[in-house]
């Protein structure tokens, strides 16, 4: 019997569960990844090749972790692609079966479709393939309600009133998104999601907030273990904040058949071209062109943030200097590993926070600062 597992990916956690759970996978067969800590990593750092990134570490660790919980099935990411994340399944599952473990290993790769669907079916509850197609559909409609929620967490968390209000709205706003299981009730709620946010969490309309993206690495981007709560951070300094990575790049099927719908990857590898005409691997292209589209919209800065020896991002950030000094766009470089401490990171944001205020208020000259509302924050 199949008690399947996966590692934890930060808010994409919940959307992996989900996952299993529109496949009528039982609860007891499914093992959701605990909430990763310094053990994680440090167990998945022990069995890793020096040479792997963090992300692959982490990852492993919380494989680890789960199949000492009695997980025998793990969905992990794996195929082809430029970067050492199409080599995490197939070398995690050597590692683990060195460690004795006895387990299934199972490599989502969007490339291929039918093998995943397979995969899926696997542990359905009887589905055929069309009903784990249906299945599926449900998840990726999710992830669009997923990502927006995001967004506006790291938006009204930096100019909420009171603290915890967003925390506890978005909590419940999860609650709901997850209970939900019919693709229209899925979309109609959607559109309620910034309405809630708005009616629930009052706002100091007189905060003069700076606007930072957040560019780098998906797993690092959006796993807070390994970017050490960068967005809290930030939002902490009065700062409201973006993600611009996004599991739609892989999932937004929709999109990849739509002629008149540009993905937004897309629009930022054009906006990079000028600089980097090819793709690096990764996400190094749509870092650059993130830069470019957000400084283009009047943002503040970015962060750059990238696990050690991740080949993509060094491509990357071998040009950003590059395009900071041509669009007037600060950048803020922070490269994570299992060694990162969290004193000197906070002391290297706030730095950065501050050198902003002061370039803002040059720039502006006097000029009054305009209201903040969701609708001038959100580009999509």
């Amino acid at each position: 019997m199949s008690i399947v597992t996966y590692p934890h990916f930060g808010p994409l956690t919940r959307l992996f569960k989900a996952v299993f759970q529109v496949l009528e996978v039982p609860e007891e067969r499914i093992v959701a990844p605990s909430v990763p800590n310094k053990r994680t990593l440090d167990i998945g750092s022990e069995h890793s090749p020096e040479w792997m990134c963090t992300p692959f570490k982490l990852s492993l660790g919380s494989l680890i972790e789960s199949l000492e919980r009695g997980a025998n099935h793990a969905f992990q990411i794996g195929g082809i692609g430029t970067c050492r994340a199409s080599c995490y399944g197939p070398v995690q599952r050597v590692i683990i079966e060195d460690l004795g473990f006895s387990a299934k290993f199972s490599n989502i790769d969007y490339h291929l479709p039918i093998d995943m669907l397979k995969d899926f079916k696997s542990v359905s509850n009887g589905f055929t393939f069309l009903q784990t197609v249906a299945a599926i559909r449900k998840i990726w409609v999710k992830n669009y309600s997923l990502d927006l929620t995001e967004n506006l967490i790291n938006f009204y968390r930096g100019v909420e009133i009171e603290k915890g209000q967003t925390d506890k709205v978005a909590s419940e706003v999860y609650d709901k998104l997850f209970d939900i299981h019919r693709v229209r009730e899925i979309k109609k709620y959607h559109k309620e999601i910034p309405k809630i946010f708005k009616e629930k969490i009052p706002i100091d309309e007189d905060a003069d907030p700076l606007k930072i993206g957040v560019i780098g690495e998906i797993y690092v981007v959006l796993e807070p273990m390994l970017h050490l709560d960068l967005y809290r951070r930030l939002n902490d300094l009065g700062v409201i904040c973006r993600n611009t990575v996004s599991l739609k790049k892989f999932t937004d099927i929709p999109a990849k058949f739509n002629p008149f719908v540009k993905e937004y990857y897309k629009v930022y590898r054009e906006k990079a071209r000028p600089y980097i005409q090819q793709y690096c691997g990764g996400d190094g292209q749509e870092s650059i062109g993130a830069t470019i589209l957000l400084r283009e919209l009047g943002w503040d800065g970015m962060v750059h943030i990238w696990p050690f020896s991740c080949m993509p991002e060094l491509s990357a950030q071998t040009v950003i200097p590059v395009v900071s000094h041509d669009t007037g766009m600060p950048v803020l470089p922070m490269v994570v590993d299992e060694q990162t401490g969290e004193t000197g990171y906070q002391t290297r944001l706030e730095a950065f926070v501050d050198m902003l205020k002061i370039k803002r208020e040059k720039e502006r000259a006097g000029k009054p600062p305009e209201k903040i509302s969701w609708e001038k924050f959100n580009y999509d």
